[in-house]
């Protein structure tokens, strides 16, 4: 898929310890999956508008959403997914799904443009 050639990629996540939510923002670095990779572990509930991270170890979580997953090439970070959904117990053995953001873009500058 268009963004395995990323050397590295992190999600800015709100990690609970003992049911405290940390003063500081956590972030986690993630291996990105191929659809195809994803689709082993989700079926055909991924699409094109979708990529998936994780499953190494580390994971997004709920009140995460929303959240960024971006990855840095060269010395440049860009916005690569927005946090969406993935397994119901945090499992950091299953990818968590990202909006693909290039997919979504024509879709917000029409948002943007009709505000």
């Amino acid at each position: 898929m268009a963004f395995l050639w990323f050397l590295s990629c992190f999600a800015l996540v709100e990690a609970a310890f003992a049911n405290k939510t940390p003063e500081k923002l956590q972030q986690a670095a993630l291996p990105l999956l191929s659809n195809a990779e994803c689709k082993k572990f989700w079926g055909n509930k991924i699409t094109d508008v979708m990529v998936c991270a994780g499953a190494s170890g580390v994971s997004s979580c709920m009140g995460d959403s929303g959240g960024p997953l971006v990855c840095q090439k060269d010395g440049t970070w860009t916005l690569v997914g927005i946090v969406s959904w993935g397994s119901g117990t945090c499992s950091t053995s299953t990818p968590a799904v990202y909006a693909r953001v290039t997919e979504l873009m024509p879709w917000v500058e029409e948002i943007l443009a009709n505000n």
